[in-house]
């Protein structure tokens, strides 16, 4: 157990050397999950979804069950919060909001970010934005066709 804290202060202490921008940082902080973690530092507290395979590599899905992060910009989650694992290192993280809440947490997400990372909407896609992080993690944010809302978190190598 001890082991496995000590690597979770490694990766957050390596986010602070590395040179990501502060707004960054509290950003990650805030979204909870840190891409790159290990499965052990989460495994009692999920519940198994199956697997998917996106792009010829198989995921772990899992939804969290710990209570101590049910709002999110200061926004309920519905329906939990899915996680994605490959080979037990976490590779995704979906966020569901009920309704339509694009703006709002489009104008909570870039309050963090430089400009030169703030959240570009697409000019196809209806209610989408994306932004790469410093870190090579893509953050996206959609409103989907049931006018659901949605935040990931993923490895932007993959996808």
């Amino acid at each position: 157990m001890r082991e496995i804290i000590l690597k979770s202060h490694l990766i957050r202490w390596l986010f602070s050397i590395i040179g990501i921008p502060m707004g960054e940082k509290q950003l990650l902080r805030e979204l909870k999950f840190i891409i790159g973690e290990q499965y052990d530092n989460y495994e009692f507290n999920l519940e198994d979804k199956g697997s998917k395979t996106i792009n010829k590599l198989t995921y772990e899905m899992y939804l969290y069950q710990k209570d101590n992060f049910k709002e999110l910009f200061d926004l309920p989650i519905s329906r939990g919060i899915l996680l994605l694992f490959n080979a037990d290192v976490l590779a995704s993280v979906y966020y569901r909001f009920k309704g339509n809440h694009f703006e709002y947490l489009l104008k909570a997400i870039n309050s963090y970010l430089p400009r030169s990372q703030k959240m570009i909407i697409d000019p196809f896609v209806k209610y989408r934005a994306t932004t790469i992080l410093s870190n090579d993690i893509k953050l996206v944010l959609l409103v989907k066709e049931d006018g659901n809302t949605g935040l990931c978190l993923k490895e932007n190598k993959y996808y």
